[in-house]
């Protein structure tokens, strides 16, 4: 079995599997599955797991693996709190959730208008306290993550040195609403990691999940993919699609999209990862 490829993430040192793990399902789990499956991670060389604050169990079933193999895997989590002492306190239950002492990186999570962007740069904001937590020492970098406003995070960019930008590249958004045209250039301009989500689309484009990751990770200057999975087989396919990282050929690439833009058009109403 080849070894899963690599990049550089950015200007972090670091260099991530170009698959990497998605948290958010795991709150759906029983602790034994969800801890089988980042074992399992860990065991096939993907060395980046994402999660949130938000994603309450998550956190605390990931942090059951991290109490025994933190120093295999970049530790990212993120926060939807917008000043210092929500950000600070979010910061402390995901470091004890975790079971770490350190996170690599914190993002602010769901960036979506000015306001917001005010807010988290403000001298009362949320940047203010993972900068603090960034001088003790127990996180290393900072993020930002979005899926509703491209131009505003191309903006935040500008404003302030983020380490990584997480964002929605997948298929459907790229058939809907892109996100790559807008904020790639900012992020190449500032030496800002990009990791491309909503690959899957929340699973509506699971049955075409090799293309889906192959469409992310064909797209220039995408460090990963950053996909959640329910079960040991799914990652497996997953991982097995991200070693195979040959660029799509027109054909798969149109049908690709076509198939996206039908999914999208079919339900919508329930695509609150699309709009603003």
């Amino acid at each position: 079995m080849s070894a899963l490829p690599t990049r550089p993430l950015g200007r972090t040192s670091h260099r991530v599997s170009v698959f990497a793990l998605g948290g958010v399902t795991y709150n759906s789990h029983e602790d034994a599955h969800a801890t089988a499956v980042v074992h399992r991670a860990l065991d096939l060389g993907v060395n980046y797991i994402d999660t949130a604050h938000t994603y309450t169990d998550s956190e605390r079933k990931i942090g059951l693996v991290m109490s025994e193999r933190r120093n295999e895997v970049y530790l990212a989590t993120k926060s939807n709190r917008r000043d210092h002492d929500g950000m600070a306190e979010a910061i402390e239950e995901s470091l004890t959730r975790l079971r770490t002492d350190r996170i690599d990186c914190v993002q602010i999570h769901d960036l979506g208008d000015e306001r917001e962007l005010a807010e988290i740069t403000g001298a009362k904001g949320a940047l203010k306290a993972i900068e603090q937590f960034r001088r003790q020492g127990s996180v290393r970098f900072v993020g930002v993550t979005g899926h509703r406003n491209p131009e505003i995070l191309a903006k935040a960019l500008q404003e302030y040195s983020f380490d990584t930008l997480l964002v929605a590249l997948g298929a459907m958004h790229a058939a809907v609403r892109p996100f790559y045209e807008v904020v790639m250039p900012a992020a190449q301009q500032r030496g800002v990691a990009v990791l491309g989500m909503k690959v899957m689309a929340h699973g509506w484009l699971a049955p075409r999940a090799a293309h889906a990751v192959r469409f992310v990770l064909g797209l220039p200057g995408v460090s990963a993919a950053v996909v959640g999975v329910d079960n040991i087989e799914e990652l497996e396919q997953n991982v097995k699609a991200a070693r195979d990282i040959r660029p799509l050929g027109d054909a798969e690439l149109g049908d690709l999209l076509q198939t996206a833009r039908e999914k999208y058009h079919e339900r919508p109403h329930e695509a609150w990862f699309i709009h603003k």
